[in-house]
């Protein structure tokens, strides 16, 4: 392997690349990067077996070739670089590095350990015309990774719950996330979904929305391809000249919509503004005692209180609309905070069933982006 490629593109393509490089991975090789230098340009990749990345990058290839290096340490050292343009040049299993007066030598492992990546069956021109190709708006994907990803679960006690939902019904797309504490669901309607069944049912790992969105926002492609592998449960997602490998989660996602209430007992519509700093107040107080902070809607009051046995206590009105019986639930006030900083209404809406029943969350002029939020006993 030789070629020459400008430092910046190479800085740039290593930087994301190494996003996914495994840092206690069980394999030495994921700590590598993957270099591949091919007729039209140099290849780039790292994974952690869960999500991996491609990335091209423009250069002149003299000798083509692959070998595998310390993602972490090339990737410091051509971030140093001052030239314009880097040699590469592979001597066995090591990968000499030349700009300027600056030179390095790395050890690799050869190539041939580094996990098998799938590869779109799909030729540009294919893609461009639609052939066995998804696409999906980089706008959707940003507000999914806001709106519903937050909810996903942290724990791989259950791993399921650490992936985000997508199920396709003609031309309606639900996403939905859940830690089994709170749910966040987005529900969007667009013609172009009646294409998207194989979408349909696949649970991505959270992390994964998080990174594409990342991609997205960087990029100034609208849209982003789809490929879903399911004879290996991977999807690759192309966003311009960057690739991003993901499995699917297995196992049964919870059946979320049996509980989500259809009907509500109390409901309230607040200032999402006045709601934030009300609960950010109160919060404080909350944090040494389990994050619980309570709502009460009592004589068309509605007040917002925590108490810690230690720093005191605080209680909160502000002002609401409010509708049916007045009642009272708890909730960590983390959860709330999380939902509100979701959202872009100016307004929104609780509705309530009791103390012991979740509460739901949404705005008042958007039915689109839900959340749930299980109560606490207080």
């Amino acid at each position: 392997m030789k070629i020459s490629v400008l430092q910046k593109d190479l800085n740039r393509g290593l930087a994301n690349v190494s996003r996914v490089v495994a840092t206690r991975g069980q394999l030495p090789v994921l700590a590598n990067v993957l270099l591949e230098a091919e007729k039209d340009g140099l290849k780039l990749a790292a994974t952690n077996l869960e999500m991996g990345i491609r990335e091209w990058v423009g250069g002149k290839i003299e000798v083509e070739g692959r070998l595998t290096v310390p993602a972490k340490s090339l990737s410091e050292f051509v971030g140093s670089l001052g030239g314009e343009v880097v040699g590469l040049e592979a001597e066995g299993d090591k990968l000499k590095v030349r700009c300027g007066k600056y030179t390095a030598t790395f050890a690799g492992i050869d190539a041939s350990e580094f996990p098998v990546m799938p590869k779109s069956g799909l030729t540009p021109a294919k893609a461009k015309e639609g052939h066995g190709i998804i696409e999906i708006g980089s706008k959707l994907v940003l507000d999914i990774a806001m709106q519903v990803a937050y909810a996903a679960a942290s724990d791989e006690s259950r791993p399921v719950l650490t992936g985000v939902r997508f199920a396709v019904a003609g031309d309606q797309l639900a996403v939905t996330a859940t830690d089994g504490f709170r749910l966040a669901r987005k529900k969007i309607q667009d013609k172009g979904f009646k294409d998207m069944g194989s979408l349909d049912g696949l649970v991505l790992p959270a992390r994964t929305i998080l990174e594409l969105a990342r991609m997205a926002d960087g990029s100034a492609e609208k849209n982003m391809r789809i490929e879903v592998f399911s004879d290996n449960n991977q999807v690759i997602f192309g966003v311009g000249r960057s690739d991003l490998i993901s499995r699917v989660l297995g196992g049964n996602y919870p059946e979320v919509d049996k509980i989500i209430p259809s009907e509500h007992k109390t409901r309230v519509i607040v200032e999402r503004g006045d709601l934030i700093n009300a609960v950010r107040a109160v919060g404080i107080f909350a944090r040494e005692n389990n994050n619980i902070i309570k709502f009460t809607i009592i004589n068309s009051q509605f007040l917002i209180s925590a108490r810690a046995s230690q720093a005191g206590e605080s209680n909160v009105e502000i002002e609401a609309e409010m509708e049916g019986e007045d009642g009272e639930i708890a909730f960590n006030y983390k959860y709330v905070m999380d939902y509100l900083n979701s959202t872009a209404s100016e307004r929104v809406v609780l509705e309530m069933n009791g103390n012991l029943a979740p509460g739901v969350w949404r705005g008042e002029k958007d039915e689109s982006l839900l959340a749930l939020v299980m109560p606490v006993r207080v």
